[in-house]
C-alpha cells in the first residue's frame, strides 16, 4: 500500500492553524458567528489511473497517470463536479509503502464506466473541435476585403457565428479540463484508461459549527505541500465536493477504519 504524506505535519500546531479559520461576523465586533468541533488527520482511498496516449502530430504514443477519488465518485454526479474528483498533481508526489492493507469496498466496475464516459466525451469534444473549426475560420475570413469596412456583415451571418463560437467554447472548455485531469495536452488522443492501484491521501479536516446549529467542513490534502496555507488550497476541491453534496460530507466526516 502506498501513501503520500507531508513531513511539516509534525511540527505543525493544528489547533491553532485551524482556530484561524474560524468565521466571524460584524464589521468592527468580529464575533466569531462559527466554532470549531473537531480536527483530525486521516488517509483517504485515491485509485490510479493509467493512460494510454497518443500524438497525433508525430505519432507517438505514451502512458501517463493520474488519480481520482474512488470513495465519492459514486455520489458526483454533475459532469463538471465530477473534475473536481481528480488529483493529476500527486502523480510525481513521493510515497511511502506500508505493509497494512487496504480492503477497499469499491465499485471497480463502475469507476471503469465513469472514466470510460469521461474519456469518451472528450474523444467527442475533440471531434467536433476539429470539424467545427474550419467552418468558423470560413465565417471569419471575408472574401472582400477592405469593403467589409464600409459594409459590414449580415445581422443573420453574425448570429451564425456567434453560435459556433459559443458550441466550440463549450467544447474546447472540456477538452482543457480533461487534458489538465489527465496531464496531457488538449491535442491528445487518450485510447484507453485502466485503473490501477489504491493509493492513500493524507487530509486533514475541520469540523465547524454555527450557532444555528448547521456545520461546516474544511479540508486540507498535504501531499507535495509545505504548509498549512499550501494544504489548504490543495483541499479546495474536496471541501467544494463536501459543500456540494451531503454524502460527500457524511463519507469524509466518518472515515472507514
Amino acid at each position: 500500500m502506498e501513501i503520500i504524506k507531508a513531513d511539516w505535519l509534525k511540527t505543525a500546531n493544528l489547533e491553532e492553524l485551524f482556530q484561524k479559520k474560524v468565521r466571524s461576523s460584524g464589521f468592527l465586533s468580529k464575533e466569531p458567528s462559527d466554532t470549531l468541533e473537531y480536527f483530525k488527520v486521516i488517509y483517504r482511498p485515491f485509485r490510479k489511473i493509467f493512460l494510454n496516449v497518443t500524438k497525433v502530430r508525430i505519432d507517438d504514443t505514451f502512458r501517463t497517470e493520474s488519480l481520482i477519488d474512488e470513495d465519492l465518485f459514486s455520489l458526483v454526479q454533475d459532469s463538471n463536479h465530477q473534475m473536481l474528483l481528480w488529483r493529476p498533481k500527486y502523480k510525481d508526489c513521493p510515497r511511502i509503502s506500508s505493509e497494512d492493507e487496504y480492503q477497499s469496498t469499491m465499485d471497480g466496475h463502475a469507476l471503469q464506466t465513469l472514466v470510460d464516459e469521461i474519456m469518451e466525451k472528450r474523444w467527442q469534444a475533440q471531434e467536433f473541435d476539429e470539424e467545427i473549426a474550419p467552418k468558423l475560420k470560413r465565417l471569419q475570413v471575408d472574401p472582400l476585403g477592405a469593403i467589409a469596412i464600409l459594409l459590414p456583415r449580415t445581422s443573420g451571418g453574425l448570429r451564425k457565428e456567434q453560435a459556433i463560437i459559443d458550441d466550440r467554447k463549450e467544447s474546447h472548455a472540456y477538452i482543457l479540463a480533461t487534458s489538465l485531469l489527465t496531464n496531457c495536452s488538449p491535442k491528445d488522443i487518450i485510447t484507453s484508461a485502466d485503473l490501477g492501484e489504491t493509493v492513500l491521501i493524507e487530509t486533514i479536516i475541520g469540523i465547524y459549527t454555527t450557532k444555528e446549529g448547521s456545520s461546516r467542513l474544511l479540508a486540507l490534502e498535504t501531499p507535495c505541500t509545505n504548509s498549512f496555507s499550501a494544504a489548504l488550497k490543495a483541499g479546495k476541491a474536496l471541501t467544494r465536493l463536501c459543500d456540494l453534496y451531503g454524502g460527500c460530507r457524511e463519507i469524509v466526516s466518518n472515515p472507514r477504519k
